[in-house]
């Protein structure tokens, strides 16, 4: 290397105290400096006047001090990293400009104050010195160890080794407990404070307490209330001057952190590191006391306040409490009445955004959410998240006071409502009372006499929305719920669900005042009505009162005359549907309810009901005013009128009343003469059908009734009961002449032709006859009066 002139000598070193602080000369250029300027006792002589330089010899090494004379000039080394001098060469204007802008910034960066140059008188003359950074070699700390890496200038060696550290990557300090690793050993001592749980910074106004000193002078700024850090664009100030960094970027607008997964742009280096976790599925979060995990240590912290039911929030203006800051936020609208988020395509606006965004999809009808087992489509997630627990049969919400469990949560707490007997929803303008709000919406309509809902298709208009739409499917005669037991469909779910207990046997519902059991729970409170003896439906027309509703339009019907119900097969017609349907069967010649304990078959089931408690034996319609007991519920009321007197049913074409309707049917043939049913085997005609039954039993033969006493068979019952008198000795039947007792109708006929023709020739006070012994005893109670069966002292019909 040549040695370069005395006066370039000084020029070279008057630019190293200049910059040199600023990483501008090398280590290398500082040796070579400080060798031309002569031996060390002559370091302190102005240059230019000692003798010329020589090269050092090989013991002499590099001087630590240096001054520098002001007041000369010397264009700027080009200086490279390796150290090697090249020619000199002199910096035009802007490059000048240039490299002092760019030393100053990285004095504003390392010490936050500007670079202040000022002149001082020193033992050689004034030299100049750079003061309140610390990094210029002529300062009070000079600072002489220059990185060979990035030209920085250190005051110490060791200084300068830790700085090198960096560029090498190297971590000497390793903690013992954990894997990370330290530059410096002052990282580690701090580090190991979190293994120890030490945290030796404490705050004297508060019981906080920190593991670094800065962390105790951030936190005292809180107690304070100084926010030393103000925006210049705005009148927002922080605790931190990171928080006013950060907060900088949201005028600018600039979003530095970008996801190299995705295109999504983020102002927080740490907003980046979380949302890096959506794309690994990383939830390094973990709850201890469930299995749920989170991406956030804050989504964390607010779901362990549900285990430990703390409600930190709580509103002033109520008791309400919350576990969120947010929800109190939320809340607080609800008593201002303020909504500050309003839809731009209507007139509705609404307390949160979501609930913005929600609605608006109801104007483009998008609905993005779509089930991946059915072709379903949502408005929103969470109706898909519910929707998709119907797929899985998978029922979260249990009640704990019964055994049902719910597929959503307000379906579990409208049912609590049950247990607790309270239904906050109450009408205004009417006493009545509802489980849930839309009950009540749907119940205040009724006042207003308005039904918004009117049918295309014909005139019928309804109070709801669903009643249109299950009334609009008997238009199309679709019925799409189909029964998977039987053949049965269903124009609605529930009625469906209904049939369905029907195949299980099961009825869920029992009434309190009797044994009686329902399928339905309106069967059981219409059931209940009965015990209290009240009848709420009245006729308008007539005195009746009935239990139910539709017995009354039923009962209308009949006022008017109109028999709506016409029978397509031939010209009956009917007041109501089912009696319709019943009488179809007929034309078919089906009967499709069959008896399990005998061969019969029966057009309807309530026929089959009323024949199976023959076999069963049991008669559960017992009369109030005597011991007699009936199958039927009509039985018994034509009974009660034998008790009163009352024959309801008058012939018109003479004086005779008769206690039943079809007793006056009946009678009324014997005036027109007409005999309806005719026997298939001879030409003998009958009025009614049960003695066309009995005649036929003459051709066939067949005596079906047999006397379990001895071997004797008969044709008709009554036959039967007859014979059995022989066997019991009973004679029923009784003169009213000469009070002798007789076991059959005919015999007493025959004596009463006898008694009368002889009783004109007798003395008065002389009996007719010789009476023959009778027992005293009461005779057993005659079976049931019937047109077969007369009571005693009656004559058959």
């Amino acid at each position: 290397m040549s040695h370069l002139p005395s006066s370039s000598v000084r020029d070279h070193m008057k630019w190293a105290g200049l910059l040199g602080c600023e990483a501008v000369l090398s280590s290398m250029a500082l040796m070579q400096a400080s060798s031309m300027a002569g031996p060390p006792k002559k370091m302190m002589a102005p240059l230019g006047h000692g003798p010329p330089p020589q090269r050092d010899g090989p013991d002499r090494g590099p001087q630590s001090h240096m001054i520098l004379p002001s007041g000369m000039s010397c264009p700027p080394l080009l200086i490279r990293k390796e150290g090697d001098f090249h020619t000199p060469r002199l910096l035009d204007e802007k490059e000048m400009r240039a490299n002092e802008d760019m030393q100053l910034k990285k004095k504003n960066r390392k010490s936050g104050t500007p670079c202040k140059v000022r002149e001082q008188d020193g033992r050689g003359g004034k030299v100049v010195v750079v003061d309140e950074n610390g990094n210029c070699p002529i300062s009070k700390v000079q600072k002489n160890f220059i990185c060979n890496h990035c030209y920085g200038a250190f005051r110490s060696g060791y200084h300068l080794k830790r700085h090198i550290l960096i560029h090498t990557g190297e971590k000497p300090y390793a903690c013992g407990i954990c894997d990370m690793r330290f530059i410096q050993r002052y990282h580690l001592e701090r580090h190991s404070l979190i293994h120890t749980g030490v945290k030796p910074y404490a705050c004297s106004m508060c019981d906080m307490r920190f593991f670094q000193r800065y962390h105790l002078e951030r936190h005292s700024l809180t107690h304070t209330g100084v926010k030393p850090y103000a925006c210049n664009m705005c009148d927002m100030r922080f605790f931190q001057r990171y928080h006013l960094a950060r907060h900088s970027l949201t005028h600018t607008g600039v979003k530095p952190y970008a996801c190299n997964m995705c295109d999504m742009r983020f102002f927080q280096r740490y907003h980046l590191a979380r949302h890096s976790l959506t794309h690994t599925g990383v939830k390094p979060y973990a709850c201890s006391m469930c299995d749920m995990r989170f991406f956030q240590r804050y989504h964390l912290a607010r779901h362990s306040l549900k285990h430990t039911g703390v409600k930190p929030y709580a509103c002033s203006m109520c008791d309400m409490r919350f576990f969120q800051r947010y929800h109190l936020a939320r809340h607080g609208l609800t008593h201002t009445g303020v909504k500050p988020y309003a839809c731009s395509m209507c007139d509705m606006r609404f307390i949160q955004r979501y609930q913005l965004e929600r609605h608006s999809l109801t104007h483009t009808g998008v609905k993005p959410f779509g089930c991946t087992m059915c072709d379903k489509r949502f408005f929103q997630r969470y109706h898909l998240a519910r929707h998709s627990l119907i797929h899985m049969g998978v029922k979260p919400y249990a009640c704990t006071l019964c055994n049902m469990r719910f597929v959503q949560r307000y379906h579990l707490t409208r049912h609590s409502l049950k247990h607790t007997g309270v239904k906050p929803y109450a009408c205004t303008m009417c006493d009545k009372r509802f489980f849930q709000r839309d009950h009540l919406r749907r119940h205040s309509v009724t006042h207003m006499a308005v039904k918004p809902f009117a049918c295309t298709m014909c005139d019928k208009r309804f109070f709801q929305r669903h009643h249109l739409q299950r009334h609009s499917i008997t238009h199309m005669g679709v019925k799409p719920y189909a029964c998977t037991m039987c053949d049965k469909r269903f124009f609605e779910r529930h009625r469906l669900r209904r049939h369905s207990i029907t195949h299980m046997g099961v009825k869920p519902f029992a009434c309190t005042m009797c044994d009686k059991r329902f399928f339905q729970r309106h069967h059981l409170r219409r059931h209940s009505i009965t015990h209290m003896g009240v009848k709420p439906y009245a006729c308008t027309m007539c005195d009746k009162r009935f239990f139910q509703r539709h017995h009354l339009a039923r009962h209308s019907v009949t006022h008017m005359g109109v028999k709506p119900y016409g029978c397509t097969m031939c010209d009956k017609r009917f007041y109501q549907r089912h009696h319709l349907a019943r009488h179809s069967v007929t034309h078919m010649g089906v009967k499709p309810y069959g008896c399990t304990m005998c061969d019969k078959r029966f057009y309807q089931r309530y026929l089959l009901a009323r024949h199976s408690l023959t076999h069963l034996g049991v008669k559960p319609y017992g009369c109030t005013m005597c011991d007699k007991r009936f199958y039927q519920r009509y039985h018994l009321s034509r009974h009660s009128l034998t008790h009163l007197g009352v024959k309801p049913y008058a012939c018109t074409m003479c004086d005779m009343r008769f206690v039943q309707r079809y007793h006056l049917t009946r009678h009324c043939l014997t005036h027109t003469g007409v005999k309806p049913y005719a026997c298939s085997m001879c030409d003998m005609r009958f009025i009614q059908r049960n003695h066309l039954e009995r005649h036929s039993h003459t051709h066939t033969g067949e005596k079906p009734f047999a006397c379990d006493m001895c071997d004797m068979r008969f044709i008709q019952r009554y036959h039967l009961e007859r014979h059995k008198r022989v066997h019991s000795g009973e004679k029923p039947y009784q003169c009213e002449r000469c009070q002798q007792n007789f076991s059959r109708t005919d015999r007493l006929l025959r004596h009463r032709r006898l008694c009368q023709g002889r009783g004109v020739a007798k003395v008065e006070n002389q009996p007719c006859c010789e009476p023959r012994p009778y027992s005293q005893e009461p005779p057993p109670a005659p079976p049931t009066w019937s047109p077969l069966h007369p009571p005693p002292g009656r004559l058959a019909v």
